[in-house]
């Protein structure tokens, strides 16, 4: 038997200002920033946040969110499922603007609605009775709920509130200081008792504040948020010295009133004169900026720095986003997908999408792949044309993630991914042709301007969740260290999705003095305490050896939780998948196209990871006519493709480094696919590569290079292409291409099939050689976080080619943090990238370069 369950809500609820100066724990308003929470039906229960206090709010029972829904399932007498919490906070933490209120409410009204519990409002406001359970006053609560200017009294029996207008053109002026201000400890130091003159003082002032607000008497405001109860106390000397200063400077510059938000430490400044949209607005007509600037500049005055936030007056209250209902017929809401490796063993469990991602390699040295590919119907597939590349993702990934990561905070993490990428697209299609038949997806709009910051910045954010969930009621911290070998993208990539990350260490290793200076740099200048750069007196090949060498020691894995970032990890596929659906629903936009028009991939690869997870975004049923790969001389991809010839060969040094590979790692996904997802035939495939450097299918060679030349063709691009190439565009488009995507414009220029082709724009070209100053005067433009570059302070460690060397730079750095001391490298002048951008520039481009990652 089915029923309808209300498996996810999203509510919203707004910020609060309580006291308004004199009316002391009575009156309440409602303002214009917000908490999102989503609460959805999960496998394990979780807490997510992010935004304001995302570092000190508790991420278990203790959230004032999961009492508020806890206590809205007790008054629907039924049982709290588990529960996955999703919190955006925009309200500031522990600054007076209600945020435990807030965090009471959107709780209290989610949980009511998953439960189906309607409350009586009218004279009875039982909603209200509820909240004031866990908050015990109601100045913030009340207008958080109905939104507003609300008026609260307690009968003996029960809270009631009362609202008053909103005075259309107020706005808030808000200086929150970066101290917090626990409301506890504030209400605390009030005395028990206040004289006679001084409650005939508030009295009269309150009673003014009400009569302000209901004839639109501003200038009244001065001298009704006046107070003696509690403001004199908490800008005491000792407590908010600031305060006092801070509101005669904002009455000087023409505010109606200010005082202390709620117990604080923000304060308020009220100012009239808005009208419609501020942002058209003249700003002579109101005083907001200078009554900013003058709160600001007297806070700085006393020793103090805070945020300015100007904002306004809201008459809406918390209020439902949108709610999921879904027919179930069992007791389970779905699972996630299981993982397993492409070497496992007979009997060998699969994994969680969790385990693939934290463990990177399988233990049995394979690599993890998805127990089942999905499918989908050319109607569901066609119902996302119209999604940005966010809603997109979410969509694709939870093919493969399922349950496992509530929707609201995939959503979440995946905002958070892209939303430092230069284009609103994440990676935009254009024209490359007036012909309609060539387009670039230009996939470097990232931090680090290449295209695994799109797979990187994801990753990191994955790391960071699983962190948090594991570590969540945890009395020792789950940490995890991120190691990895580089010759220049994998590793800032990396940097870039990791830093800053709590209980996440990652170390880079590069080859000293044999990655471009633009690389180096954009690696060794991130200053982040938990981003250590390792400069080794050797080749890649030697940075990647010792770093396998750590994974292949058991006890040293264990020992730092060491965690892969290179494209083995299934977590940088599964977010590549994504761009092919967004690419082809733009190429539909540009043609008018009606879904199902087949379209051609041409993707520049070294290690396969870019062109596989093609491979999955069509098996899935995006109609990808044929995927293209092509490679530099390094061309055993372009051999195995065309001729079954997977013979591996000495690296030879080419224009585009990221793809002078020998032995692709991710091409073992797709061997496992071509021998009929066979684990022991796949692993026996594997040992003969690696020991004899050869793939023989025997008499199945013709099944399955048909099978595989059915999905793939591929193409290769001499140096004198790749330079004649990047030549050709510089003067028919002013367009400059790098070399990597150059080597794939080549292929597709040479292919002897019509189009449409879209082709892989895999990096900044201002990354490579003399180019940097090329991009000042063509397109792609030079990104700011690129100019300038070389100038900035570095910190980097050396070691030689000594593995020892390493793992005791490791095993020191944990020490340390574990005696609580800093494990900082010393930072040093940017001299050294200076001279090294002096002694190569121009000549990046030959660089001997062997790229695995």
């Amino acid at each position: 038997m089915s029923e309808i369950v209300r498996k996810k809500v999203t509510v919203r609820v707004p910020a609060t200002t309580a006291n308004i100066g004199s009316a002391y724990d009575s009156i309440g308003m409602a303002v214009d920033l917000w908490n999102e929470l989503t609460v959805e039906h999960a496998s394990e229960f979780s807490v997510h946040i992010e935004g304001e206090g995302s570092d000190v709010i508790p991420r278990n029972e203790a959230n004032f969110v999961v009492q508020g829904l806890e206590l809205a399932f007790r008054i629907a007498d039924k049982p709290v499922p588990t529960l996955a919490y999703t919190c955006r906070n925009g309200i500031p933490f522990g600054s007076g603007l209600g945020s435990s209120s807030a965090a009471i409410v959107s709780g209290l009204l989610a949980g009511l609605v998953l439960a189906g519990k309607e409350l009586q409002v009218n004279g009875q406001e039982e909603m209200l009775q509820a909240a004031a359970q866990l908050e015990g006053h109601i100045d913030n609560l009340s207008p958080a709920i109905y939104g507003g200017i609300q008026l609260g009294v307690h009968d003996g029996k029960r809270w009631n509130t009362t609202g008053l207008p909103v005075p259309a053109g107020m706005q808030c002026v808000v200086l929150t200081p970066s101290t917090v201000m626990n409301t506890q400890e504030a209400r605390a130091m009030l005395p028990d008792k206040v004289s006679r003159g001084d409650a005939i003082y508030n009295i009269g002032r309150a009673s003014l504040l009400v009569y302000a607000f209901m004839s639109r008497d501003f200038d009244a405001l001065r001298l009704a948020t006046q107070d003696m109860l509690h403001q004199p106390i908490r800008g005491g000397p000792n407590v908010m010295p600031a305060l006092f200063p801070v509101i005669e400077a904002a009455l000087d510059q023409g505010a109606k009133g200010c005082f202390l938000s709620g117990a604080g430490s923000s304060i308020m400044a009220l100012t009239v004169g808005a009208r419609g949209e501020v942002y058209t607005q003249a700003k002579a007509e109101r005083r907001d900026q200078e009554v900013a600037h003058a709160m600001e500049a007297a806070a700085k005055q006393c020793g103090v720095e805070g945020k300015i936030r100007i904002t306004k007056p809201t008459a809406v209250g918390a209020h439902v986003v949108s709610v999921t209902e879904t027919k179930v017929s069992g007791p389970g809401l779905g699972q996630g997908m299981r993982y397993v490796s492409t070497r496992a063993a007979v009997g060998e469990a699969s994994v969680t999408f969790e385990q693939a991602v934290m463990n990177g390699l399988a233990p049995d040295g394979g690599l993890y792949v998805p127990q089942e590919i999905p499918t989908l119907t050319a109607e569901t597939i066609a119902s996302w044309r119209g999604l940005t590349f966010q809603q997109l993702a979410v969509k694709v990934m939870t093919q493969f993630i399922g349950s496992e990561i509530p929707s609201g905070t995939l959503a979440s993490l995946i905002d958070r991914s892209y939303a430092t990428f230069s284009s609103a697209h994440v990676t935009p299609l254009i024209k490359l042709d007036d012909a309609g038949q060539a387009y670039l997806l230009e996939q470097f709009h990232g931090p680090t301007c290449a295209f695994k910051d799109v797979a990187l910045q994801f990753v990191g954010n994955l790391f960071e969740f699983f962190l948090q969930r594991r570590n969540a009621g945890a009395e020792t911290p789950h940490k995890l260290t991120v190691l990895g070998a580089t010759s220049g993208d994998t590793g800032s990539a990396a940097i870039f999705g990791l830093r800053n990350k709590a209980n996440a260490e990652v170390y880079i290793l590069h080859p000293k003095g044999r990655v471009a200076p633009i690389q180096e740099a954009q690696m060794t200048t991130v200053l982040d305490p938990n981003v250590h750069n390792v400069s080794v007196e050797g080749a890649f090949d030697d940075c990647q050896a010792m770093v396998k060498a750590c994974f292949n020691d058991p006890a040293f894995r264990s020992k730092h939780t060491l965690a892969a970032v290179n494209s083995i990890n299934w977590a940088r596929i599964l977010a590549q998948v994504v761009y092919y659906y967004y690419a082809y629903f733009r190429f539909l936009d540009m043609h008018d196209a009606e879904y199902g028009a087949p379209l051609k991939f041409v993707v520049p690869t070294g290690n396969f990871g870019n062109a596989l997870a093609g491979f999955y975004a069509r098996s899935m049923g995006l109609p990808i006519d044929k995927l293209v790969v092509a490679t530099n001389r390094n061309d055993i991809l372009s051999r195995f493709f065309q001729h079954g010839d997977y013979s591996a060969r000495a690296v030879q040094p080419s224009l585009a480094p990221a793809m002078d590979i020998v032995v692709p790692s991710n091409f073992e996904r797709f061997l496992y696919v071509l021998l009929k997802q066979d684990p022991q035939r796949c692993k026996e495939a594997m040992i003969r590569i690696k020991t004899d450097g050869v793939l023989d299918f025997g008499p199945e060679t013709d099944a399955i290079m048909e099978q595989a030349r059915g999905i793939f063709q591929a193409g290769r691009a001499s140096d004198e292409q790749i330079e004649e190439c990047i030549e050709q565009y510089k003067k028919t488009s002013q367009y400059l291409l790098c070399p990597h995507t150059a080597a794939g414009v080549h292929v597709m220029g040479t292919l002897q099939e019509p189009g449409p082709f879209v082709c892989f724009a895999t990096a900044h070209p201002a990354k490579f050689g003399d180019a940097l100053e090329q991009t000042r005067t063509m397109q792609p433009i030079l990104p700011p976080q690129l100019d300038g570059l070389l100038s900035r302070k570095k910190r980097c460690a050396e070691i030689g080619n000594d593995l020892d060397e390493l793992k005791q730079l490791l095993d020191e750095d944990k020490a340390a943090r574990e005696s609580g001391a800093t494990s900082v490298l010393p930072v040093v002048s940017s001299t050294t990238l200076q001279a090294a951008g002096a002694l190569v520039a121009g000549v990046v481009l030959g660089m001997t370069l062997s790229k695995r990652l």
